[in-house]
């Protein structure tokens, strides 16, 4: 049988907040105003749910015995919140992701393990609500939702980690399906799941050639050939409650109507399901710097040195004020690009891995910074310090780890501008001859097509500064990307210190949008007297973001990398030498 053609169709280009970012354009009309669709049935719905896991769910509990409780998934059940975003029609409550990423948070406030579960059951449904037909919604979708049986995402292999691209389960044509072979690791809910998305290599034929692509398949936990190999719980340093497991796929057989999509597209499945995945993770991590928050300020209030509360020392007051300010960002950024999610007009990718990336660290920090306000007590198993600095360190491996996602950020964010400079043709066969020719042209093609430097929008007087701070560090992240491409050419993808530097530039451009659009709609509503706090939030992290955003600069225009690639290689050779 002849390979499955692959479209060659080029994709059609969705107008994207960060990517504008980096052509040192303000998009505000995709940002502004911040979003809002709170209504009283969804608070009333999403309070009985904490009311239920105050009362069953107890994350020491779950972290001492590692196991969550069947009663505690059930009550989940009962209540629909495994049927979140499925739509009404497959047997959900069809929450828009704004709502989902509100209750994720709230979840996971109660317990980071049980936040694992779900987020590895919602991007194991998500395949299949995005690409699958009627009929396979219809068959998979309504026991999800009622929480009969879980989901799993199976997508990492023991060898390529984060190198979705280059995976080695194989799905080779039988009859009129499919025979998939394969090893998965790390698969949240895999030992347990009835319904399993999956992807395999598989041979496609692409312009006359017969190539390997990925493919995107549904297994069923009762499938043979599926064997479930080890489980990972209690011996993980955190979220000890959740399960991972390792997957083989033996042969298995599956009919046609086990592929999402079409055959050839899994990475595009595969990659939509994560841009939604690490807003989910955004989502936990605020739910988790919610709960540390809480317990590092009562402690301080609490705890008493040299005759008073440590609360009222500067030093404890900085990381208390650090937790509440990067808390209030971070919530701001998740809401505005799950409202993004919900428009089927933007492309949020970047903004995804942005939230992620800033997120896990901001949820590293406060656990760290709740620890310390601890002391000693903070290290022992009776406190929830050690806890949560134990569950938040995944964070920052979990939906691709942060180090690939900054290469993504700066390199995706790169692209459109990378484009438009290969245009320019002899210019670029002459880079140094022409250097002047390239940024007249890079500039001003990109600020026609897509927009303006300056925020079209208005704000009140407290935000106008930070707000023309923000324009300030929008031209910054687009002279030094392109200053990076002028540079290095298609090179620079191998200069990861001052790709991590860009993203690093984008992520604050990012927060700081975030914030501002918040302390807008809250001035907007309430007056600025009344919304006196978004406003302090707003501009005190417009300055630390502004020191950041030029320290990134500082090491872009003086780069010194060279000497920290030397000192490096000491490290690996000393290292080498010592194994013998």
């Amino acid at each position: 049988m002849a390979a499955p053609a692959v479209s060659t169709d080029p994709p059609i280009e969705l107008p994207s907040y960060a990517k504008a970012l980096f052509s040192g354009v303000l998009a505000t009309d995709l940002v502004f105003p911040y979003p809002s669709d709170r209504d009283e049935a969804f608070d009333d719905w999403l309070e009985d749910v904490r009311r239920f896991l105050e009362a069953k769910a107890d994350a020491a509990t779950f972290d001492r015995e590692a196991e969550i409780p069947e009663g505690v998934l059930d009550g989940l059940a009962e209540r629909g919140v495994f049927g979140g975003y499925i739509p009404e029609e497959y047997g959900g409550l069809g929450m828009s992701q704004l709502r989902y990423a509100r209750a994720t948070s709230a979840i996971v406030e109660h317990s980071a393990s049980l936040g694992v579960l779900l987020g590895s059951f919602s991007i194991g449904v998500k395949g299949i609500l995005l690409f699958g037909t009627d009929e396979q919604k219809r068959r998979w979708l309504p026991p999800c939702a009622r929480g009969e049986t879980l989901a799993s995402f199976a997508l990492t292999e023991p060898e390529h980690g984060s190198d979705a691209a280059h995976i080695t389960s194989r799905a080779e044509r039988d009859g009129e399906g499919w025979r998939l072979d394969g090893h998965k690791i790390w698969i949240g809910n895999g030992q347990r799941a009835g319904v399993l998305t999956t992807f395999a290599q598989t041979a496609v034929e692409k312009a006359g050639k017969t190539v390997d692509r990925i493919t995107a398949f549904v297994v069923e936990g009762e499938d043979v050939g599926l064997e479930i190999g080890r489980t990972w719980k209690d011996e993980k340093l955190g979220i000890r409650a959740s399960t991972q497991a390792e997957l083989f796929f033996r042969g298995i057989r599956l009919p046609q109507d086990r592929v999402l999509d079409r055959p050839g597209h899994g990475f595009k499945v595969a990659m939509h399901v994560l841009n939604g995945g690490r807003v989910g993770l955004a989502a936990s991590a605020v739910g988790a710097g919610r709960a540390l928050l809480r317990e590092a300020a009562a402690f301080a209030a609490h705890r008493k040195q040299f005759g008073r509360p440590i609360a009222e020392f500067d030093l404890v007051r900085a990381k208390l004020a650090r937790g509440r300010l990067d808390l209030w960002v971070t919530e701001a950024m998740v809401e505005l690009t799950a409202a993004l999610m919900d428009r089927d007009n933007v492309d949020y990718a970047l903004e995804s891995a942005i939230c992620k990336v800033f997120a896990s660290e901001m949820v590293w920090r406060a656990a760290d910074d709740g620890l310390q306000i601890a002391g000693g007590r903070g290290y022992m198993r009776e406190y929830p310090f050690e806890r949560h600095l134990r569950d938040a360190r995944i964070m920052r491996i979990f939906e691709g780890t942060n180090e690939v996602l900054r290469a993504f950020i700066a390199l995706a964010g790169m692209e459109r501008l990378g484009d438009y400079l290969e245009n320019v043709g002899a210019a670029l066969r002459e880079p140094i001859k022409d250097l002047g020719v390239l940024t007249e042209f890079a500039f001003h093609r990109i600020r026609d097509a897509i927009g303006t430097r300056r925020a079209d929008v208005e704000v009140a007087e407290p935000l106008q500064g930070p707000l023309r701070q923000l324009e300030r560090y929008t031209g910054i992240l687009h002279e030094s990307a392109e200053k990076l491409i002028r540079t290095h050419r298609a090179g620079v993808v191998e200069q990861q210190f001052q790709l991590g530097r860009i993203a690093d530039i984008a992520i604050e451009c990012y927060a700081l949008t975030a914030a501002l659009s918040r302390a807008q709609s809250e001035v907007a509503a309430l007056g600025a007297e009344d919304a006196a706090e978004a406003v302090d939030n707003a501009r005190q992290f417009c300055r630390e973001a502004g020191a950041r955003v030029e320290r990134a600069k500082a090491w872009i225009d003086e780069n010194r990398d060279e000497r920290l690639r030397r000192i490096a290689a000491r490290a690996v050779a000393e290292s080498r030498g010592a194994a013998g």
